[in-house]
């Protein structure tokens, strides 16, 4: 029973230490309102289009990614790259730096769209005129250095894009950020 107990914390601090968003504590206000109570929660970073967010990778590397603009129609990069009927190209332009340490992984598998309709829109992997992807979602970038490249999707007509998500290590870690699109 004790070897099983260890062996369920060890996976459990496995699994949550190998990387994620950097978060941060925040306090929330008392019921009367007037002062913050000693509580506090973690919250997923949320931002706006344009802002950076801070995120650990393996290795407890640190990285941050700028969400620069979110280009809603995409043209296809030839006349031969389209859409699939009722759906329409949407690329997200990304800004990764790098911190002390290098980083590496894969955009495409990292970032997602929330539709006005609730629904996730993994990346597409075709191409826009309007920016480039990373190499093939693949990103390598060596300390205090930045990498910039588009992940684009296939969202249908009609539903907007109310959100962008980062999730590192391609949504296998609990924590993730969040930008908000006007």
């Amino acid at each position: 029973m004790r070897n099983s107990v260890g062996a369920a914390l060890l996976v459990v601090a496995i699994g949550t230490g190998a990387c994620g968003v950097t978060t941060h504590a925040v306090t929330t206000p008392s019921s009367s309102g007037t002062s913050p109570s000693s509580s506090t929660t973690t919250a997923k970073p949320v931002a706006h289009v344009g802002s950076t967010l801070n995120f650990s990778g393996q290795g407890n590397s640190q990285y941050s990614v700028r969400l620069m603009q979110v280009i809603d129609p995409a043209q296809g990069a030839d006349q031969y790259t389209t859409p699939n009927p009722g759906d329409r190209f949407v690329a997200t332009l990304f800004s990764i730096t790098a911190g002390a340490q290098a980083v590496s992984g894969d955009a495409n598998l990292n970032a997602s769209a929330i539709g006005s309709n609730g629904q996730s829109y993994t990346a597409d992997f075709n191409s826009v005129s309007e920016c480039t992807n990373f190499n093939g979602g693949d990103y390598q970038i060596v300390a205090h250095q930045t990498e910039t490249g588009c992940v684009v999707f296939q969202v249908p007509t009609g539903t907007s894009v109310a959100k962008v998500q980062w999730a590192p290590s391609g949504g296998f870690s609990n924590s993730f950020g969040q930008w908000l699109v006007p």
